[in-house]
């Protein structure tokens, strides 16, 4: 089954062949929490692996891999989205299906740019932190 309709796929080729630096997927399987009601028999991790692999398909500077139960995920599956094949903290945990698969793509675009989006205001206000933060972003289209 196809990852995207056609039309996306044509967009997202386009996306990924401006990306500025290549953009490694790194998937985290691991022991995976019972599934809800409805959720049948779903693999999430080897789904995760599916949806990494055909986003992988999509441009040449997009790659993956899959490590089993690596350091510093504390949930399965997910997946670390690493500019230049570097941990620089984004992740995203659980498997981003419908809707939810652009906020993986979109993360996949941010990390393969050579300087951040923000606004300079935004980055300057970062420069002022005197500590390091962690922030968790939770994604829902409804």
């Amino acid at each position: 089954m196809a990852l995207l309709r056609a039309e996306e796929e044509t967009k997202v080729r386009g996306w990924f062949a401006e990306l500025e630096r290549p953009v490694e997927l790194l998937v985290a399987v691991g022991p995976e929490e019972t599934p809800l009601a409805g959720a049948q028999d779903i693999d999430f991790g080897a789904e995760m692996e599916r949806v990494c692999e055909g986003l992988a398909e999509l441009g040449e500077n997009v790659a993956y891999r899959v490590e089993q139960e690596p350091d510093g995920f504390p949930r399965f599956p997910a997946v670390s989205i690493r500019p230049e094949g570097r941990d620089v903290g984004v992740r995203y945990d659980g498997l981003p299906w419908g809707y939810e698969l652009s906020s993986l793509i979109g993360a996949i675009l941010e990390a393969g740019r050579d300087t951040p989006s923000l606004r300079a205001e935004s980055l300057a206000a970062l420069e002022t932190l005197d500590r390091d933060l962690t922030l968790d972003v939770f994604v829902t289209p409804t």
